[in-house]
């Protein structure tokens, strides 16, 4: 299969605050990132809030620029492409049907924007590929003149998914598409992308905190933990056989339906990591019950020889302290 998306040592930090006198304080967002995205598969971007998901995600859309690394967009540099050239390649879905959909446009409107930003087909043929993508997404053509106020929430969602798959793109990124919704619908909306993935060839780069709905729709996972991936491979791969400790927690922490076993204790403690003043060395090792001194002093290296996993366990391993 083909690389439809190929980031390399791909870097964004942030400045935030404002300090008259003294160094203002960086967020380093992504670090080091290096990730590839297959024609047709579905990556899963997973991770706790503040590790970097929806900034590697903005990068791709070429929303935001990377301070370092590169990009490429079906073998082309992101930056060299244009941004029509862009648009017809990847398309976005927001976490928000809410808030994504502009409350004062009929709903054939919203999804045959896209179509007239581009300047594709009159207004009447505009029209009638709308309302066909409506009707391919689960919607009657009758919603085709409401406004989004006067749908539901997974409705709205399934009229963003139309609006992005209108100028017919190879990718589709979806940034925490279903948690936003009552839970009866979120199963909806995730066979509806699955369908229309194998309908209509296509890619998704999905971000989530789920690991459920990632275990459901993904074919890779990549585990990311401030601001770096700590552990990539198949799904099967990281929900069989997890191996950054990390990603095992993350598992742990998972609810079952089974009665009486409660709320589950991954040992990560209640704490996140300040992200302004980031731990030295690898930045798991404070919430780590496998830590030893090495980790506290010096970052891991992915090892793509073990499976793409950034832990000193497999790399001569550690001791603990």
């Amino acid at each position: 299969m083909n690389a439809l998306i190929e980031a390399r040592g791909v870097s964004r930090q942030f400045v935030v605050g404002q300090r008259l006198f003294a160094a203002k304080p960086v967020i380093r967002a992504v670090i080091d990132v290096d990730l590839t995205v297959l024609s047709g598969e579905v990556l899963g971007i997973v991770g706790e809030s503040g590790s970097g998901k929806s900034t590697l995600g903005k990068m791709l859309l070429g929303l935001i620029a990377p301070d370092r690394g590169t990009i490429r967009m079906a073998g082309e540099d992101l930056t060299a492409i244009e941004r029509r050239t862009l648009a017809r390649l990847i398309q976005p879905v927001f976490q928000d049907p809410y808030s994504s959909l502009n409350p004062r446009k009929r709903v054939a409107a919203i999804v045959a924007l896209p179509l007239a930003v581009l300047g594709i087909g009159s207004a009447k043929e505009r029209r009638a590929r709308a309302t066909a993508m409506l009707e391919r997404v689960g919607l009657p053509a009758r919603d085709a003149e409401v406004y989004p106020s006067e749908l539901s929430g997974g409705q709205r969602q399934r009229v963003a998914i139309a609006r992005a798959l209108i100028v017919g793109p190879k990718i589709v990124l979806l940034d925490e598409p279903t948690s936003a919704l009552d839970v009866s619908v979120q199963s909806q909306i995730l066979n509806l992308l699955l369908d229309l993935r194998n309908d209509l060839g296509l890619t998704y780069v999905f971000i989530s905190h789920n690991l459920a709905v990632v275990e459901h729709v993904a074919t890779r996972v990549a585990v990311m933990y401030l601001g770096r991936i700590v552990e990539a491979a198949d799904r099967e791969a990281i929900f069989l056989n997890p191996r950054h400790p990390y990603t095992r927690a993350l598992l742990d922490s998972v609810l079952t339906p089974e009665p009486g076993l409660g709320v589950p204790d991954t040992g990560l403690g209640l704490a996140f990591p300040n992200p302004l003043d980031p731990p030295a060395g690898c930045a798991f090792h404070p919430r780590c019950p496998e830590a030893g001194p090495r980790c506290r002093i010096e970052v891991p290296r992915v090892l793509r020889e073990a499976g793409l996993v950034a832990c000193h366990l497999y790399d001569g391993g550690t001791s603990a302290a």
